[in-house]
């Protein structure tokens, strides 16, 4: 299983590169205000390299303001070879068309799973029998990319593998999709409940320009909860997580799958901030301790 570290910023990227993993992704998943400016992902990506650790470039869901800042990246990436690019927005396909040589990952925007929802008795009907519900926990608990044509049209645009969440009951309808030579990277620490293209936090926190922000999700993100769900949650930016803890017997269960990496964010919604903190969370997940 590899190992490798989400970061939003230089000074994670350089706390992730001294630790034991083995690749490093850099970028925004879920927010285009965050896109680093071209000098800083080259900077990102000249560090990276001289460790020799893989480095992967990610695409958030993007307006036209966001796109032409993408379409420069993708310039500059795209003269390198064994760089992938994790896809959050569907018309960077057509920006892709231009480039050779990328090697392409829907992002976890594209991939839908129902079973991200927080509600645990989704899956119930009044008075159900047994076959009942465990027919519609299937459907729950399977992806778009375990319906043929779903997948089929992303291989006709390119894309390799793709990005998914920790959710055990997930996990065997993920062994089917690695079974037809499609790659997964499995999200650590937080499943993404709720995205929306205006940030919650920016209101939340008075920032009235997008183009202005002070970017407070770099640093902070905040505890909510759901009364009639009585869920707890985490609101980071414009997504509200629901924090995952990963027992033993999961890890195993996801390791026979076929998944070939982990993801690790760093962040105030992980709480993943150092070098030691990079390397104890490796060692947990690859001992199922």
């Amino acid at each position: 299983m590899k190992f490798t570290v989400q970061t939003e910023t230089l000074s994670q990227l350089r706390e992730a590169l001294a630790s034991e993993c083995e690749g490093i992704r850099f970028g925004m998943e879920f927010c285009e205000w965050k896109i680093p400016s071209i000098d800083t992902l080259k900077k990102a990506h000249e560090e990276v390299e001289d460790t020799g650790k893989d480095f992967t470039y990610v695409v958030p869901i993007l307006s036209n303001v966001g796109i032409e800042k993408i379409q420069e990246h993708l310039v500059y990436i795209s003269d390198f070879e064994d760089i992938d690019v994790v896809i959050g927005d569907i018309g960077v396909f057509n920006l892709l068309r231009d480039y050779d040589g990328l090697r392409i990952r829907l992002g976890r925007p594209r991939v839908y799973i129902p079973g991200r929802s927080p509600w645990d008795q989704i899956t119930r009907m009044p008075n159900p029998s047994f076959l009942a519900r465990r027919k519609v926990e299937k459907i729950f608990y399977q992806t778009n990319l375990n319906y043929g044509r779903a997948l089929d049209y992303y291989r006709s645009l390119g894309v390799e593998g793709a990005d998914v969440d920790w959710i055990p009951k997930s996990f065997p309808h993920y062994k089917k999709i690695v079974k037809n030579s499609f790659r997964l990277a499995v999200h650590t620490y937080a499943v993404p409940v709720a995205l929306t293209m205006r940030c919650h936090t920016a209101r939340f926190l008075g920032e009235t320009e997008p183009a202005f922000c002070t970017k407070p999700c770099l640093t902070e993100a905040f505890d909510i909860k759901q009364k009639d769900l009585n869920k707890s949650f985490v609101l980071h930016g414009n997504v509200v997580f629901r924090l995952v803890e990963s027992t033993r017997i999961e890890i195993r269960d996801l390791q026979r799958t076929g998944v070939e990496e982990m993801v690790l964010p760093m962040g105030p919604v992980s709480r993943l901030s150092s070098t030691e903190d990079v390397d104890a969370a490796i060692t947990t997940l690859s001992r199922g301790a």
